[in-house]
Parts: C-alpha cells; structure tokens; sequence
C-alpha cells in the first residue's frame, strides 16, 4: 500500500486557505495512488495560533473548512486526518478529522493534551458523540488510528495496523535524528506501521522555526525519514513485512567540553545555520518585508547575522543589496574589526554605510551632564544605545527588519545593553552560544562559493572577543577577562538549563572535562560569576526579541525559561563547593 506525509504551507488562523492548500495535495496523493495520508496537528488553523485557538469565529471557520474540504474529496481515492480546534458540549479539543470520499468519517482528539487550550478526554461530558474511526479496507482490513505526541512517547501505549502520528515539532540541531529513532522505536514496540507529518513552513517564527519532518518507520524499519520537508512524501508500504530483531541503542556519550557542538561538529553547525535562515524567511515571509538592516562590528554575532542575512536572501530569490549592512565606529572600534566588517560586506555584495557615532554620542554625553573621560556603564551603553537607535531608524526609514547579533550566551550572562544591542526586530543569534557561533562561521567559510570573504571569516573566527566601547579597543577590554571564558560559561548553560543540574554536579563535571584547561579553583569562581550574572539579569530576558530556539535551550520568556525577575541566586551559589 501506499501511505503518505503532507505538510501544506500554513496560512495562520485562515481555515479556508489551509483546506485548500490540503484539497491540492490530497488531489496529488490521488493521482499518485496513496491509500492514506497524515496531515499534522491543527492542520486548518496551523499550530502556532495561540489564544485565538479558543476563538469562537476561528473555531467557526475552522468547522465550515472541514466540511468545505470533505465534500470536495468526493471521488479521490485517499483517506486523511487533518487537525483542527473542536468544539463539542461546550469542551474544546485538539481533533484529527478523518475525511474520505466527501465525508468526515469522524475524529480522534487528544486524551491528554499539552497545550492549554483544549481539553482532554477525562474532562469531557456525552463525548461519545464524537467517533473514532478505527478500520479502513485496503483488500484486507488494516486498522488505522491515530496517536497523539504524547500517546507515542507513552511506554504502555498501544497501537496496530497503520497509525499516523500528527505532531508539531520545532527545527533544532539534531531533531531529525531525534525523531526518525522515537518512530522507529514506536513502530518496534507496537509492531506498526508509523506515519509522522509535522508542521512546516507558515508556522509562527516567535520562538521556534517548524521546517516540516515525515517520518515513516515500519516495524522497527525506518522507511523515510527526511526534515525539511514539505509538500506531499509518498512511501510504499508492505503491511506483511517482517518485524526487526531490535533497534540500536544510541549510547551515552561521555563529557564533553563542548557539550553544543561535540560530535559531527559539520553536520550540527549546518543545522544550526539552516534553522537561523529558514527562521528570517519564514519571519520576513509572514510580514512581507522584503528589506534588512544590520549593524556590523566585525565581531564574531554580527558575522553569523550577515551571512545568515545574506542566505536567506539569496533562498527568497532577493537581490543581496536588500541587506544594509552599516557601520558605526565608536570610542573603542579597532582598524581590525572595522577592515573585516567592511570587507565581508564588500565581497557579499550587500548595501554598506558607515555612520560614526561618536560625535553624537559626545552630544548626548553632553546633554545629560557626563563627563566623557568618566569611562563608566553610561559612557559605555550611550554608544550602545546609540547604534540601536540608528539602526532602527534608518529601518524604519526603507521599510526593513532590524536583524539583532546578541547570542545565548551573552543573554545568559546578561552582557548586554538594555534596549541597546538587547533589543531588535527579530534576533537570529538568540539560541546560539558563542562558542557554536565559531563552529558556524567556520563551517559557512569552508562552503562559501565566494573565495573573496572567507579569509575575513577566518581572521573573525581569530579576533579576541571584546564589546569595543573603551578607548584602546581590544588592548584595554578584553570580555572574557571581565566575565570568564565562555567555553566555560556555554557549558554551565548547557548542564544548568538543558539536564537541571545542581552547581555542585557542573563543577564535578566540569572538573572532568576541563582537566588540564582550569582548575576547580578557577571553575568554581566562574561559575558563581555565572549564577549571580543568570540571575540578576533576567529582567532582561523578560523583554527579549523573537528569535528561534536552534539547540533545545532557550531563554524566550514566551516559550522556553521561565523564572521571576527578583529570584535570588543564592541557594545556588551556596551549593558550590
């Protein structure tokens, strides 16, 4: 038999045109003789919709769409599930419509759902007037379900025949790998055939990027397995096939050093690259601007932002020079962050202006009564401010998005101006940690067509990190003396925020994998230094900019951590030894 994957373009919060984007695939799954097809989950109104998922005209619609697309299946061959907020006795539920033949057959929801929306089956009073439809005829009786993301994670759940799995599943490093093994295992467990669709394309770009995965795995096989993904997958599918013996077990790894990067450093540095482009699309797409601004320093976040910039154009089709690209020397800019800023920026092919900021800054200075040879944080953060103002301005001016460089790490620690380079229109950086960030340049450098701007890249890749806001440059503000190192710093994040650790157990761990590097002496003040900066600055990350999660951490206030802006740090502290 043959069973398919469709992920549609998502138009958010418009039911009809999501019924219509599936008609056209569900007519291609016909043509191509598919007996049946997984949509993913609330495929009518896209996943990422939010509050208005408990709207009652979105709901409405939602409801005519369905019954819209059903009677246009008349004659088509394919059976499919597409999702959809339903209403039922007053209960709202994360549904998956099965349709064939220019009926809704009837649905299955969610018995426990996730999102906060809907209700769950437990909740639920006279739900037996909502049908699960369990059997389709295929020359022999294959019974066909459907099970919800947390049905499939569930040890004890089980399933036979063909059971499609609808997800929404957000584009981070590894994530396909992550995925086609969870089905693969399922599929094993349950002696099934697995069929996956995930959101794609269209899906909000707030906190995370939805690339679109299909996955089907055959009893303990995996069949297809491909992320980005869009359109419709068709896979063959022999139901009598043999189960595998087993399936490999992944293995632990050891510490590493490098915790974000270790193991096929190429491949996850092409992964981390492709979600930061396919999250500017997927954000200039829904807005329809067509324009970037960018400041550009020379320094290691705003070379990924520029190339980031520029990719994403070229995958939209749009001229380079859509990208401004600007430079604005301060009190501390070196000849050498300044020379490869605008050498990168010539040989990418972009617009690139240069605005010094150092007579208005010595204005401003003036006029709120500062003395500029006082070199202290509002010395430092006018220039900051300055820039961002600039660059919001002029993008307002052209009609463009302001990109942000700011990276996890440095939101982690709070190294940042407020409302300076903290804030942007849309921050491409923001779930990257600054030692990925070398990774990812390197990467792009060995795989620019364009020989011309890789030994910029490589001389980025070597320059001392430094804000450049003190007269002297690098000379005099070197940040990893004023912080600690951030190869430390992005493995506290990893083991404090990804595994919950306590301090006491990232020291241990951090004793093991730096042996040599640091001593547990050194570690463990950097590591308070790490705790006390986390917590004291979270206020900032209280107002921080869209950007996409690219690793599984994120500091997002909407979708990733959660903590109160005057939570105290030291029970924490305390715990080192």
């Amino acid at each position: 038999m043959k069973v398919a994957v469709a992920v549609p373009h998502v138009y958010l919060a418009q039911p009809k045109a999501n019924a219509g984007a599936c008609l056209e695939l569900m007519r291609e799954a016909h043509a191509e003789g598919v007996n049946v097809i997984c949509f993913p989950l609330l495929t009518l109104t896209g996943y990422t919709a939010g509050d208005l998922l408990c709207n009652n005209l979105l709901i409405e619609k939602s409801a005519e769409a369905l019954r819209w697309l059903a009677r246009r299946t008349s004659g088509l061959t394919p059976m499919a599930v597409v999702g959809l907020p339903l209403l039922k006795n007053d209960r709202l539920y994360n549904a998956m419509a099965f349709v064939k033949s220019g009926r809704v057959l009837g649905y299955r929801v969610d018995p426990n759902p996730s999102q906060r929306w809907f209700s769950g089956l437990s909740e639920g009073k006279g739900f037996s007037q909502v049908k699960e439809v369990l059997d389709f005829g295929l020359g022999k009786r294959f019974p066909v379900s459907v099970a919800f993301p947390g049905e499939v994670e569930d040890e004890k759940a089980r399933f036979k025949g063909i059971v499609l799995c609808p997800q929404a599943i957000e584009g981070r490093v590894g994530a396909l790998d992550t995925v086609t093994a969870e089905m693969t295992r399922f599929s094993l467990r349950c002696g099934c055939t697995a069929v996956l669709a995930s959101a794609g394309n269209g899906e909000s770009s707030t906190d995370y990027w939805y690339p679109g995965f299909a996955v089907v795995a055959h009893r303990g096989t995996m069949l297809c397995g491909k992320s980005p993904s869009a359109g419709l997958t068709v896979c063959d599918v022999n139901p009598d096939a043999a189960t595998v013996a087993s399936v490999p077990d992944m293995g632990m790894e050891g510490v590493s050093a490098d915790p974000f990067m270790c193991c096929d450093t190429a491949r996850k540095a092409r992964e981390a690259f492709a979600i930061q482009c396919g999250a500017l699309r997927t954000r200039m797409e829904h807005t329809g601007i067509k324009r970037l601004v960018l400041g550009v320093s020379g320094g290691l976040d705003s070379t990924l932002a520029l190339l980031v910039c520029a990719r994403t154009l070229d995958s939209m089709g749009l001229d380079r020079r859509n990208l401004v690209g600007i430079t604005l020397p301060g009190f501390g800019t070196t000849d050498r962050t300044y020379n490869n800023a605008v050498g990168m920026m010539k040989s990418l092919g972009i617009e690139w202006r240069e605005i010094n900021i150092r007579e208005a800054c010595l204005l401003h200075l003036r006029d709120i009564g500062h003395d500029p040879t006082v070199h202290d944080s509002a010395y430092e953060n006018a220039q900051a401010r300055e820039r961002t103002q600039i660059l919001m301005d002029v993008a307002n001016e052209i009609g463009a998005l302001v990109v942000g460089t700011g990276d996890l790490s440095e939101l982690a620690l709070g190294w940042c101006t407020y409302n300076g380079d903290h804030m942007s229109m849309y921050a491409v950086n923001g779930g990257i940690p600054k030692t990925a960030i070398q990774h990812i340049i390197r990467y792009v450098a060995e795989n620019e067509p364009d020989a011309s701007v890789k030994p910029f890249l490589y001389d980025v890749i070597d320059t001392p990190i430094s804000p450049e806001l003190l007269p002297g440059g690098n000379q005099t503000q070197k940040t990893e003396d004023i912080i600690g190192p951030y190869r430390l710093h992005d493995f506290f994040i990893w083991h404090f925020m990804g595994q919950c650790r306590s301090p006491r157990d990232i020291g241990d761990l951090a004793a093991e994998a730096f042996a040599g590097e640091y001593s547990r002496d050194e570690i463990d003040r950097w590591l308070k230094v790490f705790l006390k900066r986390f917590f004291s600055q979270q206020f900032k990350r209280s107002c921080m900019p869209d950007g996409p999660d690219v690793f599984g951490i994120s500091l997002s206030p909407r979708g990733g951590w959660a903590m109160p802006s005057d939570v105290s740090s030291a029970l924490w502290v305390e715990d080192i030894c």
